[in-house]
């Protein structure tokens, strides 16, 4: 139904990056909390042999380090995690400080490393990481001579081979920004992009947080893109690529969660909603940008009820016809896609040269010609009715899927509000789901809202999709799939 998930959980350019030469250094800058050791880590999996790394802590310990982090244990083993907490840092460093009066250069650096090595495994092509830089720098008592050591410690990596990652505080500009061979931000904004450490803890409650890395410079390596979201789920770092393709899934149905509430056939949405409530309104909203990538979501929602012999009307809306439609229809016993078949809507489309002449026809009609709309939307009306009772003759329970856009580029903002009064009403009266989706920028899409139940977007972020809840209000969720269907990561 969609792509599957990315296996990799850091962006192909930064691995591409510590591939094309050896003894390369990245600089890795955000503010406290962003993710900086998890993404040091997570790149030092992907690109180092096992027991190769070897890992500078100035804030943490190694029994901390390995309490939160156990999967490193193959990669960086016990002897390679240095601690450089400030008491252990003072001891190890103190032949560096005898020479404070003299200049940190190149000597310098060798003896730095001298020093980090002493009691670590020996290793064949190391991946070396610093947490903090920052940290070494201010314990080393280094002022106007940081910029200097830092670009030996540079020089020195670059002539062993050997991979260097730094980390620090900050996500502004720095002078090392014009040492290293890489620079990648990690910021915390909201969904409008507003960063959220300024905020107050009810502002930040209020708003949905989002995780961006910022790729700011790949000496020598080709940038796909500037920015990408990610998490920080179940302490592992995972950025999300842009998803275009779609691919279909085969899922077992999932029994419903109660007697009040269906299950969508999506696991993790459950989880998030309770289910998919009888007798209200599920409503979805599409963000600008979506596309078409938001449909394979609803069709396993469909496909789930279909597979419990339950009908499905489903009404597409505008531009979301899929040449697989036939196949779910054809495969799925239960899923009836339905048309419009208005005299004065559908059977004068082929009339018209272009799908906009045939819009401002319709608006014309609207406008001018109200009895005729009128009629029209009458006639339209009887024949879904007659369409929804044929598939209750054929099983005992139908639940309608309404593209409400449909309605209001055929009847106005007015009468898709009726419509979809009407349709509220019949799934109140008959204790059944109902779920419709509308598109920003309808006309009705305020009213439509306050009549929903439960109502979720869908949102293309930095390319990638995304759902949240407006109600209930909910943070982010990346919408991906694998071998067993749709999977919602939250963005944490």
């Amino acid at each position: 139904m969609m792509c599957l998930i990315d296996e990799r959980n850091i962006p192909e350019e930064i691995i591409e990056f510590f591939n094309m030469f050896p003894g390369q250094t990245l600089l890795i800058k955000g503010k406290p909390g962003t993710g900086k050791t998890i993404l040091s880590l997570e790149i030092l999996r992907e690109i180092c042999d096992e027991r190769n790394g070897l890992y500078v802590s100035a804030r943490v310990t190694p029994e901390k380090l390995y309490s939160l982090f156990p999967w490193i244990r193959e990669i960086v083993p016990e002897r390679n995690l240095v601690n450089a907490t400030p008491k252990k840092l003072s001891e190890r460093l103190s032949p560096l400080r005898r020479f404070q009066d003299q200049p940190f250069d190149y000597d310098s650096a060798l003896i730095f490393f001298k020093i980090l090595y002493e009691d670590a495994e020996e290793m064949d092509n190391p991946v070396v990481i610093i947490d903090s830089w920052d940290a070494i720098l201010g314990y080393l008592s280094l002022r106007d001579d940081g910029v200097s050591f830092t670009q030996s410690i540079c020089d020195l990596c670059h002539d062993l081979g050997t991979h260097l990652i730094l980390i620090a505080e900050t996500d502004g500009p720095t002078v090392l920004d014009y040492i290293v061979d890489g620079i990648v931000t990690l910021l915390d904004t909201n969904l409008h992009g507003h960063a959220t450490d300024g905020q107050s803890q009810m502002e930040r409650s209020k708003s949905r947080v989002l995780r961006e890395i910022r790729i700011d410079k790949l000496r020598g390596a080709r940038r796909k893109r500037r920015s990408y979201a990610f998490t920080l789920n179940d302490g592992r770092f995972r950025y999300f690529p842009p998803h275009d393709k779609m691919r279909m899934a085969e899922i077992s149905p999932i029994p419903d969660i109660d007697d009040m509430h269906r299950s969508s056939g999506i696991r993790d949405f459950d989880k998030i909603t309770g289910g998919l409530e009888k007798g209200g309104l599920t409503l979805f909203i599409v963000e600008h940008g979506v596309g078409l990538r938001y449909v394979p979501f609803l069709d396993q929602i469909a496909i789930n009820l279909s597979l419990k012999k339950i009908g499905v009307a489903r009404l597409r809306s505008i531009g979301s016809a899929l040449p697989e439609d036939y196949d779910l229809e054809k495969k799925y016993e239960g899923i009836y896609f339905y048309k419009p078949e208005s005299w004065i809507t559908w059977r004068l489309e082929e009339l018209f040269y272009s799908a906009e002449e045939y819009r401002k026809f319709l608006e014309t009609v609207r406008k001018d010609r109200f009895d005729l709309m009128e009629f029209s939307l009458m006639e339209a009306r009887k024949a879904y009715l007659n369409f929804l009772g044929e598939l209750r003759k054929r099983h005992s329970t139908v639940v309608e899927f309404l593209g409400l856009d449909t309605f209001e580029i055929l009847y106005g903002p007015e009468n898709t509000l009726k419509l979809l009064d009407e349709a509220i009403s019949r799934a109140s009266r008959n204790n059944e789901i109902l779920i419709a989706v509308a598109k920003r920028g309808m006309e009705s899409i305020e009213m439509i809202s306050q009549l929903a139940t439960v109502s979720f977007v869908f949102e293309d972020i930095l390319g990638s999709l995304f759902i949240y809840g407006e109600q209930p209000r909910t943070g982010l969720y990346n919408v991906s799939s694998d071998e067993k269907g749709i999977k919602l990561t939250p963005l944490v």
